[in-house]
């Protein structure tokens, strides 16, 4: 495997994007991974690693330095958690937009990268952002992986249910049934927009599993037999759609 980290001069601050890829020449499909709300960290470097091990090209942008955070997050310094809602909050999809095109960007004078249609994989609130850039960037992102993911379907007129016209992605949900940021009413409402909407997708119910269950880190949360289950889920959604 080839690491690198890459830092990009935004209208915004100066963002990292951790890259990872196979050893070889390629090209390979390039996949953007979405953090969650944490903050960029090892682990989940760790993750890209692990999707770029079967033969992809992964980016992974830290999305959190329009305010000065980098890495993962110290809670006392950004406001507790009132602070960490205001900042994901802020990062709108217009935003973390324009940051991915910067991050694919860095991969578009790199032969080992393929230019192709991309994947897109996220967790917590980078589970909502696949489902906002699968809408936003339209046909050119084949399939997304939405992993225990919130605000999917809220009351607010931007819900990202609402706006799935240009979604031609196939996508993948994975939700923990101990959720209250994805309840079943929410996720049935979710089903109906995707249905109307021509959608082609999988929601899958992972018994047990709680908010944040793909973190090993976090053992109160962690849940081996769901977060395997969608490491198998991904590796077969993106061999399908990207190869």
């Amino acid at each position: 495997m080839q690491d690198r980290q890459e830092t990009i001069t935004t209208a915004d601050g100066s963002m990292d994007v951790f890259i990872t890829r196979p050893d070889g020449d390629g090209p390979y499909p390039i996949i953007v991974q979405l953090m969650d709300g944490i903050g960029m960290r090892e682990e989940l470097h760790d993750h890209a690693r692990r999707v770029a091990g079967w033969g992809y090209y992964v980016l992974a942008p830290d999305l959190f330095y329009r305010w000065g955070v980098k890495g993962p997050i110290d809670f006392e310094a950004i406001g507790g958690i009132e602070g960490l809602m205001k900042m994901i909050g802020d990062l709108t999809t217009e935003r973390v937009s324009s940051d991915v095109e910067l991050a694919l960007g860095l991969a578009k004078d790199d032969p080992a990268a393929g230019d192709g249609k991309i994947g897109l994989h996220g967790y917590c609130m980078g589970g909502k952002l696949t489902l906002e850039l699968s809408q936003a960037m339209g046909d050119r992102v084949a399939c997304g992986a939405s992993i225990h993911p919130g605000g999917l379907s809220t009351d607010a007129p931007n819900s990202p249910h609402r706006h799935l016209d240009q979604v031609s992605a196939e996508l993948y949900f994975g939700i923990a049934d101990k959720d209250a940021m994805a309840t079943p009413e929410q996720m049935a409402e979710l089903e109906k927009a995707l249905g109307a909407a021509g959608v082609t997708y999988q929601l899958e119910w992972h018994p047990g599993a709680l908010h944040g269950y793909m973190m090993p880190s976090r053992s109160e949360l962690y849940h081996e037999q769901a977060a395997e289950k969608v490491w198998g889920r991904m590796e077969d959604l993106f061999a399908r759609c990207l190869k």
